[in-house]
């Protein structure tokens, strides 16, 4: 297991972590398995999506509709509360095929670090596991 840090530059923002994953998975020289993602957070997420022509917006977006503005309860800081359900819903981690020394995406899916709570620092997880 390994881990790295990524600092967003926005209250909500989108990484593209595909490219860091990528040479993670090249430096370990790991040909074919499965790479575990975690983020160690509760007010971001990790998602795969499509990057460009605004579809970080758009993500951005559709994640504020999901989640209606009701009075949360969340006694350390109702504030951010929205930040906790949006990031409880999309998710902490996923789990991606590796073939051939690399993640294996579609043609338009990148791995994604969603912010829902910046700008920060976020702790990422990495496990390279074969599979047989």
């Amino acid at each position: 297991m390994e881990t790295f840090q990524v600092k967003t530059k926005k209250l909500k923002d989108i990484v593209d972590l595909t490219p860091k994953l990528n040479n993670m998975i090249e430096e370990k020289d790991f040909q074919n398995g499965l790479c575990h993602v975690f983020l160690t957070h509760t007010t971001a997420a990790l998602t795969t999506g499509e990057i460009g022509e605004g579809t970080e917006e758009d993500l951005l977006e559709v994640a504020e509709k999901i989640i209606p503005q009701i009075q949360f309860r969340h006694a350390h800081d109702p504030s951010h509360a929205w930040s906790h359900m949006a990031g409880s819903l999309v998710g902490a981690s996923l789990t991606l095929p590796v073939m051939n020394g690399e993640l294996r995406l579609g043609t338009w899916q990148s791995v994604l670090l969603v912010e829902l709570d910046g700008p920060r620092e976020r702790q990422i997880v990495v496990g390279l596991a074969p599979v047989i």
